[in-house]
């Protein structure tokens, strides 16, 4: 008996950019990105039926930075940031970033205590092609400033794939980059694209 058998294969490529206040724009970083397993696990919620019963919830609406990523140690298997940043270290006076608290799904449970997650406006979710789409993810000028140690990291969420009472997203896409301080001389832009 021959047998086709469909595959899902997708890659995400992600670009950060600081925009600064007269409108000039310098590309720091532009590389591939690890699809997480838990893109997996959400989609399985999706075409099973067992998770959800809104769209929402399988929509990617939120995203975290963080100050602890390392190059060399993560992978498809990466289920948190290492060290996201607290509502606090997003919220420099000015900030105009919409700051939600969460308990995310790690490692296959529900965190006890809630992270503080950044929301994606729906207007800055657009269709790339027919199998792809791009993310953009924007820390303004008045976002994330005085943290004490440099951004490496980066995160999408799926906002709550299991369904659960309480939101709680899980970890779809992942990347550390190279270490970038800000400060309110610029807004930082992440251009995030997911292609299936």
């Amino acid at each position: 008996m021959n047998r086709t058998k469909d595959t899902i294969k997708p890659y995400g490529f992600l670009e950060i950019s600081k925009i600064y206040s007269d409108g000039t724009e310098e590309l720091v970083f532009d590389e591939r990105n690890v699809i997480t397993s838990g893109m997996a696990v959400g989609l399985s919620h999706l075409f099973s039926a067992s998770g959800g019963t809104s769209i929402e919830n399988f929509q990617i609406l939120n995203f975290q930075v963080g100050v602890s990523g390392d190059i060399n140690t993560y992978g498809v298997s990466s289920f948190k940031l290492v060290s996201g940043l607290s509502q606090a270290q997003y919220e420099s006076s000015g900030s105009e970033a919409f700051i939600e608290l969460l308990a995310p799904v790690e490692n296959g449970s529900v965190l006890g205590s809630n992270k503080a997650f950044v929301r994606i406006p729906f207007n800055h979710v657009e269709k790339v092609t027919k199998t792809s789409v791009r993310f953009i993810l924007v820390l303004d000028r008045y976002t994330a400033n005085g943290v004490g140690v440099d951004l490496n990291e980066v995160g999408l969420f799926m906002r709550n794939p299991r369904g659960l009472a309480a939101e709680s997203p899980i970890l779809v896409a992942y990347r550390p980059f190279t270490a970038i301080t800000k400060t309110d001389a610029f807004a930082l832009v992440f251009k995030w694209t997911l292609q299936f």
